[in-house]
């Protein structure tokens, strides 16, 4: 089951062109403060299969933890908040 639908975003989705779509979803959950056993829940798919999404995004950003992943998503969504969704 999707939870949120990147084709229904496209804004949203092209902040984040490193990832795919399943990689972007679990990852914008995650950054929405949903942990992951409930992602997966939400999801429904494995817990570890989440893990392995969240890893991924984690390796392409370059980030050593969660919080320097959440910290990624953070900054791009307030940017694109503040330039009133427009990419500069």
């Amino acid at each position: 089951m999707r939870i949120i639908d990147p084709t229904q975003y496209p804004e949203l989705r092209n902040l984040f062109p490193e990832l795919t779509p399943v990689e972007f979803e679990t990852s914008l959950l995650f950054a929405f403060g949903i942990p992951q056993k409930q992602i997966s829940v939400l999801r429904s798919v494995n817990y570890r299969l989440v893990q392995r999404d969240i890893a991924a995004a984690k390796l392409k950003f370059e980030t050593n933890s969660l919080n320097q992943l959440l910290t990624v998503f953070h900054i791009r969504l307030m940017l694109f908040a503040l330039y009133g969704g427009k990419r500069k």
